[in-house]
């Protein structure tokens, strides 16, 4: 048996799924598992194109903000955090507030996207939010998860971001309003010296309430 199982169901009166963990050392990387082989094998409702049974080919979801975790950019880097920080992605920061997203280009696409099928560039690694995405309906419960995922990770990318400069060491802002971070917003979360999601307990990332309800 899987140790993270997405369960087709009826949310809504639609076809989608709910995710159920069955192994408490169940990582980030088999939740994920979880969700690519129900989006790639399962029938379910997808309601931006209800008339097609598959995600390839469509690029809707790559217009989209596109938040990012510490792994992922670890993931897509394959070196200088920082200068990929600089040229890849967006940082948007707005007083306190720290918003780490893909870049996108000029037609507001997300730079990974090969145009020309439909499909990322660099399809193998693209971002968790980018995995677990599928506009069929979810449980409340499986919609909780992915957030909690997402956030934790994204505020780990946020207090990494704190030690990348400029040349003129500056923190590096794409967009900013009135800016003022603080690394004190942002608390150590279980990303924090993780370099893969096989390392990364689902357990140790959601809430114990949220844990309860999906063991």
């Amino acid at each position: 048996m899987d140790r993270v199982e997405a369960i087709p169901v009826l949310v809504n009166g639609q076809e989608g799924y709910d995710i159920r963990v069955t192994d408490p050392q169940a990582t980030v990387q088999d939740y994920l598992d979880a969700v690519n082989n129900f989006i790639e094998t399962a029938k379910c409702c997808r309601t931006r194109k209800p008339e097609t049974d598959s995600c390839f080919g469509c690029d809707l979801c790559c217009q989209e903000r596109i938040p990012v975790t510490l792994i992922d950019v670890l993931n897509l880097a394959e070196g200088d955090l920082a200068k990929f920080v600089g040229q890849m992605l967006h940082v948007y920061v707005e007083g306190r507030v720290v918003d780490i997203t893909m870049g996108l280009d000029e037609s507001g696409r997300c730079r990974y996207l090969d145009s020309s099928r439909g499909i990322c560039g660099n399809y193998g690694k693209r971002p968790l939010v980018c995995q677990t995405f599928i506009c069929c309906p979810v449980t409340r419960n499986a919609n909780k998860l992915r957030e909690e995922i997402i956030n934790a990770g994204e505020d780990e990318l946020v207090r990494k971001w704190f030690e990348f400069k400029t040349k003129n060491n500056n923190l590096i802002i794409h967009e900013g309003v009135l800016a003022a971070p603080d690394i004190r917003d942002y608390r150590r979360t279980a990303f924090a010296g993780a370099s893969s999601y096989e390392e990364l307990r689902l357990k140790d990332v959601c809430t114990p309430r949220l844990w309860n309800r999906i063991t």
